[in-house]
């Protein structure tokens, strides 16, 4: 045994300060100040590893941890362990270098190898380390992660190596004791060398020894001299570091930065480390104390700015929430305690700046057949700490809580109902009851109305857990639980049982009663799942006395090999049941109904929550009885009412779950493949949106396939997050469908399982990418057979959904449209000429009439291409890609083929010329040239287009150029007549862009004949009113090589402009010269006199074509003389011009 000396030390080294041991006695011998010098050093490496800090390795970044592992244990290999584990292995490494301990206070070296010098290079750490009665008080190092909250890695090695290496660390007394042991020789001699090795502190030496000068200095009236190496003091507070500015600067820091992971990982860690230490007895102070900081930082000095537009600082709001509501919710708390929390949290919530509970707040519905008719929501006017609050009206003092509680449970036929509430399963198991009760509280109204909610029961699990009842808390949980289960039994059999008469279209769907379960601030399905899980991993606790009692009857009984064997099968099926009970309350949970909230902080949470309870799901591993609990949990979810996120109706603004849809169809496909597509097909719905019919259904109807645009709510901020779920789902559904069509030769029952698939995706898909990406998918398996010939079912799902891409995106366009458009004839041209013919028959659209797609039951729909296509598409990209060279090649195509194919192309031609004539009718008449039927067509079409004033001018001149250059005159004039019919050309546009239109257009009608010109003549008369483009056009027909001769060639015929057809067109222009400049006139400048003079030249020009067109023009002039005789200057440079 340990001599008393050693136990003595022992003890008074973890109770007692230092400074009292001196003051007590008047001399302490050395060796009993080194033994308590040795013992005050921590002991436990469970306390260092409480204090690390929360490192995360490069790969494990991910800021989930905080939700599911609340309490790990030593052994484990997480990432928050990474700084702990790296700190040990340099400690068994031998990094520590010069380990010195004087009195209270270790230093040392440490040697990185991955340290941070550049590229990684090793790196000398120095790190010291002050403590106190088995406490570290502080610590430093040099290194960026030494922040003084947590210790880093290089504390960590130096700590673990003088616990378990006391021996080979060197131990010297406190330095006040060495000291007075030196003469005054050797004092100054210490000092002189201090000061000449380290010379920074010259100045602080001086000034101390200026101190000493001064009579009235505080250092000579204070006796004695501060010891950094003696210890604390008796009045010095008992607990490990913490210091509370450099905390705060700390998370002040980390929220500014907390658009970067890292640092909003290191947030979520903080908060999550509290809820690790603050009820560790030896920690509870100093926890204590770091939740307050943390609280009234959020409180005080965060702005609601800050609050409501970081996300991070929302998230940890709920996990400060939750953290308080464990603290008050502690079974050890007195009432004195208890009061004095609740008064904080009171003052806290009180406070303006104290965000208020987002969109989950509880509402409470009751039954009013027992009695109850209250319907309130508890948001109004409460904060994000209100549920704390509320928990402190929560007592453990309730009857059937300590029945709960308690390892023995026994009921009797009264309790079985209480206050109508079932209060045991028809097992005779305990439930948590969900009743109602008046409590007490200090509110205006003096009472307050609390729903036993599962939210707070969860609660009180934590709490539980928390505090230390690991069995109250594991017995807590399996009674909620269980509760969840018998009301989803319930809820399910009270769904069918009224409505079994009914048809499932009379059914009325109602929204359901709150947010559900996942995503709730206090995560309830997390902490039940985490408590399970972890009872049934750890194991045999509730079975030691078990295993105690087995031992004693061995050695009476002697029944060794059987008697072990039962007692290890009993906690093995107790693990199994915990298991069990934990995989199907969160399957239960995460598949329950629940509205989408208007918040959209509280959306983004409800599916990472739900993303993060199906990775707790993928983690276990299913054996036989896991599998039939999904099995079971399926068809309930499959068939249950309003209650179930996978029932046949659900209301459109609950949350769709294709997530948790998706896992269970992967978990069970290999078991029940019918019960899974099922499950799948129902679970593709986007339940905001209306579901559209397919096309294969508007066949059978006679409807238009159309796909109606759609616009979702604008409070559904995590539309996309959910559409890309969707098509997770829809990508295993139709990967599994196709797996099934290629094996369906050995069950022959699966061949319509791709067929359902793809008509509900065409029914509930919304997102055109996603159905895009789900053709190419299909196509890419069709295609990828190595040594076979492409699979014609594929190809044809490929353009199946192509063209449902198509008809999604016609109404409001997408940048991808052009890719899409083409993708769609790269499927039809794959398939081969039927397909190709069926996306451009003007008046039937083919498609297949079942799943399997053969080309023996096509069947015809009344549908048309411009379902797929706008009209500028069809005829420039569709028909392009149809009759190019390479297609006819690419499908080996006969001369009959490549008529019928031209043919179709033709008639879809026509079409677009109809339906956008301004677009299309050009490259209509220029597709349609070698079939004389369909061009004939397509001309009446623009004739008739021209009269309604559906086509510009500039358009119908392009035509007629068009028509001119093949040579058809006649129709090409008709064209060109009726552009100059829609011009509007005013006197003072000199630069038309019609103008060339025009000068060519007379040429055409002049070489046709006179009545052709006369008409177009009359037209330009009446259209224009530009005296340059009027002059242009009479000099084009006066001029002595003048229009076009039928052949082409032009020849010598020059007409007389005073003379029929022309002279109505001199009279214009003559007309429009006066007008002109009888305008310029009345606002010109004098820097435009020369631009004038210019202009009345080209007059005279126009006016001297006619007989008496001098005279006309000197009379002009004469009048403008007289009119404007202010102008001199302007008059005067006529004069010089023109006489």
């Amino acid at each position: 045994p340990p001599p008393l000396t050693e136990i003595a030390a022992k003890v008074a080294a973890a109770n007692i300060p230092y400074q009292l041991v001196e003051e007590r006695y008047n001399r302490v011998p050395e060796p009993v100040v080194l033994k308590l010098i040795t013992w005050s050093f921590p002991r436990c490496e469970a306390d260092i590893r409480r204090y690390t800090a929360l490192a995360y390795a490069t790969n494990e970044l991910v800021p989930t941890k905080q939700y599911s592992k609340h309490r790990p244990d030593l052994t484990s290999q997480d990432g928050q362990d990474v700084t702990f584990r790296k700190g040990v292995t340099l400690a068994e490494s031998g990094a520590i270098r010069q380990p010195v301990q004087i009195g209270f206070h270790l230093s040392g070296i440490v040697h990185d190898k991955s340290g941070e010098g550049s590229n990684n290079s090793p790196c000398n750490f120095n790190v010291a380390v002050t403590f106190d009665r088995c406490k570290v008080a502080s610590s430093t190092c040099n290194c960026q992660f030494g922040d003084g909250i947590f210790f880093c890695r290089h504390v960590v090695a130096l700590l673990i190596y003088r616990i378990r290496n006391p021996r080979k660390v060197k131990l010297r007394a406190p330095i006040s004791d060495t000291l007075q042991k030196l003469t005054r020789d050797q004092l100054q001699k210490l000092t002189q060398y201090l000061l000449s090795r380290h010379a920074n502190v010259l100045p602080t030496a001086q000034e101390i020894a200026d101190c000493f000068s001064d009579a009235n200095s505080s250092i000579n009236a204070v006796h004695g001299a501060p010891d950094p190496t003696a210890g604390a003091g008796f009045q010095d507070e008992n607990r490990w570091n913490l210091d509370d500015r450099h905390v705060i600067d700390h998370i002040r820091q980390l929220i500014l930065d907390s658009a970067k992971q890292a640092s909003a990982n290191q947030l979520f860690n903080l908060i999550s480390k509290v809820g690790k230490v603050c009820f560790v007895e030896n920690c509870k102070r100093v926890a204590g104390r770091f939740a307050i900081m943390v609280t009234r930082y959020f409180v005080k000095d965060l702005t609601p700015i800050q609050w409501q537009h970081n996300d991070v600082c929302g998230k940890l709001w709920d996990q400060i929430g939750l953290l308080w509501i464990c603290v008050v919710l502690n079974p050890r708390n007195d009432r004195d305690s208890k009061t004095k929390v609740l008064e904080l949290l009171k003052s806290w919530s009180k406070d303006p700046q104290c965000p208020p509970e987002d969109s989950f707040s509880e509402t409470i519905t009751t039954n009013t057949s027992r009695g109850y008719c209250y319907n309130e929501i508890l948001s109004t006017g409460r904060t994000v700490l209100s549920r704390a609050l509320d928990a402190g009206s929560l007592r453990w003092d309730d009857a059937h809580l300590k029945l709960i509680l308690s390892p023995k449970r026994r009921k009797s036929g009264r309790e079985r109902f209480q206050g109508g509430f079932a209060n045991f399963s028809s097992d005779g198991k305990p439930l948590w009851h969900g009743k109602l009760e008046l409590l007490e509280k200090e509110s205006k109204s003096g009472y307050f109305l609390e729903h036993k909610s599962t939210p707070i029961a969860c609660a009180r699990v934590e709490a539980l857990r928390s505090h230390g009842y690991a069995n109250e808390s594991v017995r807590l949980a399996r009674a909620v639980a269980r509760t969840i289960r018998e009301n989803a039994i319930s809820g399910f059999k009270l769904y069918q049982n009224s409505h079994q008469n009914q048809k499932d279209a009379a059914v009325p769907v109602k929204r359901n009663n709150g947010y559900g379960l996942v995503g709730h601030p206090l995560n309830p399905i997390h902490i039940l799942f985490d408590t399970l899980t972890t009872a049934a991993t750890n194991g045999g606790k509730p079975n030691i006395l078990l295993k105690f009692l087995a031992t004693f009857v061995l050695k009476i009984l002697m029944f060794v090999h059987w008697f072990i064997l039962y007692i290890c099968l009993i906690d093995e099926e107790s693990q199994k049941l915990l298991r069990k009970e934990a995989f199907e309350v969160c399957l239960l949970g995460v598949g329950e109904q629940r509205c989408m909230p208007s918040n959209a902080r509280a959306q983004e949470k409800v599916l990472f929550c739900e993303k993060m309870l199906i990775e707790q799901l993928e983690s276990l591993t299913l054996d036989d009885e896991l599998i039939q609990v999904l099995r079971d949990v399926t068809t309930l979810l499959i068939e249950g009412g309003p209650g179930s996120g996978l029932g046949k109706r659900v209301h459109r603004e609950s949350v769709p779950i294709h997530s948790f849809a998706n896992y269970l169809f992967k978990a069970l496909l290999p078991y029940d493949r019918k019960l899974v597509f099922r499950m799948g097909l129902q679970a593709m719905r986007m339940t905001v949106a209306p579901a559209e019919m397919p096309p294969a259904e508007a066949a059978q109807e006679e409807q238009m396939p159309l796909v109606l645009p759609f616009t979702y709510p604008a409070t559904w901020s995590v539309i996309g997050d959910l559409e890309a779920r969707q098509y997770q789902l829809a990508s295993t559904l139709l990967q599994t469908a196709i797996a099934c069509h290629v094996n369906a030769f050995l069950n022959p029952g699966e061949v319509m399982l791709l067929r359902l698939v793809v008509e509900s995706v065409q029914r509930n898909m919304r997102n055109a990418s996603h159905v895009f990406q789900l053709s190419h998918d299909a196509f890419k398996c069709a295609t990828n057979q190595t040594g076979a010939v492409a699979d014609s079912t594929m190809l044809n799902v490929a353009l199946q959904l192509a063209m449902q891409v198509l008809r999604m995106t016609i109404q409001g366009g997408t940048w991808r449209r052009t890719e899409m458009v083409g993708w769609l004839v790269t499927c039809a041209t794959e398939i081969g000429l039927c397909a190709l013919v069926s996306i451009i028959k003007a008046t039937l659209l083919w498609q297949p009439s079942s799943l399997i797609f053969l080309y023996s039951g096509l069947k015809r729909c009344k549908s048309t291409w411009y379902t797929l296509f706008t009209p500028v598409e069809a005829s420039t990209m569709v028909a392009g890609c149809v009759i190019s060279p390479n297609t006819a090649m690419r499908l080996n195509l006969d001369p009959r083929e490549r008529e019928e194919l031209y043919h179709n192309v033709c008639q879809m031609a026509m079409q677009c010329a109809v339906k956008d004539p301004q677009s299309c009718a050009l490259r209509s008449l220029t597709l349609c040239e070698t079939y004389t039927s369909a061009f004939d067509a397509v001309y009446h079409v623009i004739v008739d287009s021209s009269n309604k004033r559906r086509i510009d001018s500039s358009q119908l001149f392009t035509i007629a150029r068009y028509l001119d250059q093949r040579g058809l005159n006649s129709q090409a004039f008709t064209v060109a007549h009726a552009a100059t019919r829609r011009l509007r050309v005013p006197f003072n546009h000199d630069a038309h862009p019609a103008a060339n239109d025009l000068l060519w257009t007379t040429q055409l009608a002049q070489s046709l004949g006179m009545t052709e010109l006369e008409e177009l003549v009359l037209v330009i008369v009446n259209k224009v009113r530009c005296a340059s483009v009027l002059s242009d056009v009479l000099r084009t027909c006066t001029s002595s090589i003048s229009g076009r001769m039928p052949n082409g060639t032009y020849g010598n015929r020059g007409l007389r402009a005073d003379r029929v057809p022309l002279r109505p067109l001199l009279e214009a222009s003559m007309a429009a010269y006066v007008n002109t400049i009888h305008s310029k006139l009345s606002h010109i400048s004098p820097r435009h006199y020369t631009e004038f003079i210019g202009f009345l030249n080209k007059a005279r020009e126009t006016f001297l074509l006619a007989p008496d067109g001098h005279s006309q023009f000197g009379r002009l002039l004469a009048n403008l003389k007289t009119i404007y005789k202010g102008k001199k200057k302007l008059l005067n440079l006529v004069a010089s011009r023109f006489g």
